[in-house]
């Protein structure tokens, strides 16, 4: 169920993301120079995730369509490895067993799929992927929540890969692209290379513990931040030296003072996203503000995912 692969199609997956207090569904099309969100919904919602999925197409009227959702980040686990040596077709049943002692999860069931990271001539290392992989119990209830509701669901994808589409947008030619986007909980690092990920970080500082924090508190977590990046950005100056970034680009909680923290501690230049440079959003003026943004990118990655027609 999971689907790493990306292939063209003129209207893309509606993605429906299920959070703690909400339901947000949107859907692109791809008709002009910049691909256009052509289908834009969010509601407040309590309860079980079935009962959601269920008001969701009842009311908003997306019964029947193909869809695509998003794993929180404690319901798989995604790890960089060295790729098996043997056929692709072959690849995913052999990671299986080569993880078997590295997940706390039941392999034999495991749902598992792969992602070659980008060869940027990294001076003869042996060929890494990202797997992925998640427990039957945990897809198996996502899945019949949508059949339940009515919901065709065609993919089940990860935040690092939606993170990855967003950050592909802001990408330049030959350069690669460091993105920092906060969620509530967490905040995510990803690096991406000519449209593809090849290395990340989850930070475990969100945007929740910015909000109403103390001044001294905000710096505290700043630094933190901070701290947690630079190790990243080390690690991939060490392993992918081939691959220069060209820039930071950033999603970051409102009052967090971040900008000051990084204006000494990165050699990178930064920046706000603003999706609405690589995205066309007018038929959801909302999402033209910083925030929304921010809350909103998971989803929005998630729907510029592009299925090959059937």
């Amino acid at each position: 169920m999971f689907s790493f692969a990306k292939r063209a199609q003129k209207s893309g997956l509606l993605a429906v993301g299920v959070l703690p207090d909400r339901v947000q569904c949107a859907r692109f099309a791809y008709d002009g120079a910049l691909a256009r969100l052509s289908f834009w919904h969010e509601e407040m919602a309590s309860g079980g995730r079935g009962q959601v999925l269920l008001q969701l197409a009842r009311g908003a009227g997306v019964k029947s369509a193909r869809c695509a959702t998003l794993l929180a980040p404690g319901d798989y686990r995604l790890l960089q490895t060295e790729a098996p040596a043997v056929p692709e077709e072959e690849v995913g049943e052999a990671l299986r067993w080569q993880l078997r002692d590295q997940v706390d999860l039941p392999v034999e069931t495991a749902v598992i799929d792969h992602l070659p990271l980008p060869d940027a001539g990294g001076g003869g290392r042996p060929r890494q992927v990202f797997a992925a992989l998640a427990a039957e119990a945990v897809i198996a209830p996502l899945v019949r929540d949508f059949q339940a509701a009515g919901l065709d669901l065609q993919v089940i994808d990860l935040p690092e890969l939606a993170q990855r589409n967003i950050a592909a947008l802001f990408e330049t030619e030959n350069r690669g692209l460091a993105f920092l986007a906060f969620g509530e909980t967490s905040a995510l690092l990803t690096f991406n290379y000519q449209g593809e990920l090849f290395a990340l970080r989850r930070i475990e500082i969100g945007a929740a513990q910015f909000a109403g924090a103390s001044a001294e508190r905000r710096d505290q977590l700043a630094e933190r931040v901070v701290l947690e990046m630079q190790r990243s950005m080390d690690t991939v100056d060490r392993q992918f030296s081939a691959i220069s970034l060209s820039r930071l680009m950033l999603l970051l909680p409102p009052e967090s003072g971040l900008e000051a923290h990084f204006a000494n501690a990165f050699y990178l230049p930064f920046e706000t996203a603003d999706l609405a440079t690589v995205l066309d959003l007018s038929c959801c003026p909302a999402l033209l503000a910083p925030e929304m943004q921010r809350q909103a990118l998971p989803v929005l990655g998630a729907a510029l995912r592009r299925e090959e027609a059937r």
